[in-house]
């Protein structure tokens, strides 16, 4: 009699077993570009061809010849179409309303037309690319590990250049040429040692930081790699993070604590460790942060002066004379915006992403715009909280893909924070990183709750 067979109490990720060498070219691509794209986002440079073009990074220039890989593989049968997700019509409704608005902006408001207007559309694709390549990888707990090995090993070397930044050693100097994000910056650099590293701006630069603690402080928590180099890795991020001076950097990385610590609470195993380490990691982050500061007397006034944020140089620069600016130009064409209007705001900094999208594309190309937001996060919610009341035992066997959907909710929301007075979506060196990222965490939640997907859940 044969024995009674029970079904498991929790739904494991499909696995294929017996695959053909042919069948594995494809997903090893895949997972390998993702790597190395991820990897390239941080430490190469941009490009600049001519002074009429915008500048390029290495990353969006790869995606040509990796394009082309896979063209090739599909033709000889040995990758899969890539499958449609909920970005590719709302890439398309974007696009559309940004050409509507350029339109309307051309012919009815009667803004002169550039050659750079036309940039506005592409700028709306690369987020998708990113996105679908970070998504379609479907990147297994061994390949999750992998990366986040890689990116531990790539993040020294962006941090050492910010310590030799703030050294002003000789090796820094040969390389502002390359990373240089322009005068701006390297005034900061020179005047306020405010570092930028290989992102060319010191905001920038803490963007990064922020997302890179999140990252090792969670690999700490769930013991992914090991404790002592996670340990390391958060030290010099922080200490990075405050040799860059910027204060939204600070405001960030204590939101992004504050949502550990709330994710760590849906953790069923080991929960009070968790939050036991963070109550004492928190006080020695702060003691980092300001050691640093206090080495120098221009980054201490500026972080001191979040004692009274509301009266920060840069926050009143901006609601007493950028972010006015910006809103008489959205109320004089709220619905359809200005267009891009390079002639009239090429040379404007508003330092808001969302007041930027809202005086040249209008309400409705707002909406567009925040969709590429709104579905992420609505999948990675989804995705904490199935995770948070199933049995499924990711702390114990999938620590990496647990990891990485908490890591890509925290960076999600920190963008839309970062959206007020920075920007994510059009910010060209952090682009790749952030979008691939998310491509990924969705990615994750569609492993293991495939009735998320919109396809199942709509069948």
């Amino acid at each position: 009699m044969m024995p009674e067979t029970r079904p498991l109490p929790y739904p494991l990720p499909a696995f294929r077993f017996e695959e053909k060498a042919s069948e594995k070219i494809a997903p090893f691509l895949a997972q390998a570009s993702v790597a190395f794209l991820l990897i390239v986002s941080i430490l190469a440079p941009v490009i600049n061809f001519s002074d009429d073009l915008p500048w390029f990074r290495v990353e969006q220039l790869a995606l040509v010849p990796l394009g082309l890989i896979y063209l090739w593989l599909l033709l000889a049968g040995l990758a899969r179409p890539i499958k449609s997700n909920p970005l590719f019509p709302i890439a398309l409704v974007y696009c559309a309303l940004i050409s509507l608005s350029i339109f309307y902006g051309t012919f009815v408001l009667g803004h002169r037309v550039l050659f750079k207007d036309a940039y506005e559309i592409p700028k709306v694709i690369l987020p998708l690319i990113f996105f679908t390549l970070g998504l379609e990888a479907n990147l297994s707990e061994k390949w999750i590990r992998r990366i986040l090995f890689y990116y531990s090993l790539a993040i020294i070397p962006v941090c050492l250049y910010a310590f030799a930044q703030w050294m002003n050693l000789g090796i820094s100097q040969q390389l502002v040429p390359i990373y240089s994000g322009g005068w701006h910056d390297d005034g900061a650099l020179a005047h306020y040692r405010r570092v930028y590293s290989t992102m060319g701006n010191p905001n920038l630069l803490g963007q990064l930081m922020t997302w890179s603690i999140s990252f090792f402080t969670l690999s700490f928590l769930f013991r992914v790699g090991n404790r002592l180099f996670n340990l390391f890795l958060i030290t010099i991020c922080l200490v990075t993070l405050a040799m860059t001076g910027s204060r939204y950097g600070i405001i960030d990385t204590a939101l992004a604590f504050l949502l550990i610590f709330l994710l760590s609470a849906s953790v069923k195993k080991r929960r009070a460790a968790m939050i036991g380490l963070l109550l004492v990691l928190f006080p020695f982050f702060a003691w980092v942060v300001f050691t640093v500061a206090k080495s120098n007397a221009a980054t201490l006034d500026r972080l001191q002066s979040l004692s009274n944020p509301a009266q920060t140089d840069s926050l009143r620069g901006r609601l007493d004379e950028l972010w006015p600016e910006a809103s008489k130009e959205f109320f004089e064409s709220p619905i359809l915006g200005h267009g891009s209007a390079k002639i009239i705001f090429g040379i404007v900094q508003t330092d808001s992403e969302y007041l930027d999208v809202l005086k040249q594309f209008g309400i409705i190309g707002f909406l567009g715009y925040i969709a590429f937001y709104i579905y992420p996060l609505r999948v990675l919610w989804r995705g904490i909280s199935y995770r948070g009341r199933s049995n499924i035992p990711t702390e114990e066997h999938f620590p990496a893909s647990l990891l990485t959907l908490q890591l890509s909710f925290i960076i999600l929301v920190t963008a839309l924070v970062m959206n007020f007075g920075m920007s994510t979506f059009y910010a060209a060196p952090i682009q790749g990183f952030f979008w691939l990222w998310i491509g990924i965490g969705v990615g994750v939640v569609y492993r293991f709750f495939p009735f998320c997907h919109p396809r199942v859940a709509g069948s």
